[in-house]
């Protein structure tokens, strides 16, 4: 996930131009990142491509990213509170950590949260966020996370419109080594689903059974799965 292999589109262009430009310049401390939106705007992308952008800069001692995943919790709970509870000359070697879904985190992890925004800014290396809503409806009675959060930089992404979902579909195809014609992009699209991360996983699912059968992707392969109901 970088921005070569990230489809521009109406929702979210502005966003990312601006955090391009931001994140790419050298100078340093940078701002945290926090971006919400519905399902498939491209959040998890643009955040994990902005650490990759962090990380290939010529920092002396930036070179490692933390990715934390709030979605294991309650069961790998230490995941955050590991990053927390790290002394701060260890902490320095990380470009930025990204935290995606941090609608689902508990309330007892926002202190965790909390701290490791002030860790984070006594190195100088920035947060990137994600959710599927602002922090006012995430954290409405936890003001000071709020603060900390929208002090950075700050963007509601819109979901793609389904010409620009097909050319995600298409460019998703493309990377994957996979011959989809059009019509088969257009019946995905408009069909099955409109949810990207549920059409790159029908991708995926097409891919295998075509290698598998020795089939091209056709709109009868894509019924014979259907009636078996694998997609």
């Amino acid at each position: 996930m970088t921005f070569d292999t990230l489809v521009l589109h109406e929702g979210i262009q502005a966003a990312v131009a601006m955090v391009r430009n931001v994140y790419g310049n050298r100078e340093s401390p940078l701002p945290s990142l926090f971006l919400y939106g519905p399902e498939g705007t491209g959040k998890t992308h643009i955040i994990t491509a902005v650490a990759a952008l962090l990380k290939n800069r010529s920092f002396s001692i930036h070179t490692v990213m933390e990715m934390v995943v709030p979605g294991a919790f309650p069961h790998n709970r230490s995941t955050l509170k590991d990053l927390v509870l790290m002394i701060d000359k260890e902490l320095s070697k990380m470009c930025c950590v990204v935290f995606d879904d941090i609608d689902v985190i508990q309330n007892q992890d926002q202190t965790d949260l909390w701290n490791l925004f002030n860790k984070m800014d006594r190195i100088g290396a920035p947060i990137l966020l994600a959710a599927h809503a602002p922090a006012e409806e995430i954290f409405p009675h936890n003001a000071h996370l709020r603060s900390r959060i929208n002090s950075g930089l700050v963007f509601h992404l819109d979901p793609p419109q389904d010409q620009d979902r097909i050319l995600i579909l298409d460019k998703m195809a493309k990377d994957r080594s996979i011959r989809i014609p059009q019509e088969i992009s257009n019946y995905l699209v408009t069909r099955k689903t409109r949810n990207i991360k549920e059409l790159a996983a029908v991708l995926e699912i097409l891919d295998q059974t075509s290698l598998e059968l020795k089939r091209r992707v056709t709109l009868p392969l894509i019924k014979m799965l259907e009636a078996e109901g694998k997609i």
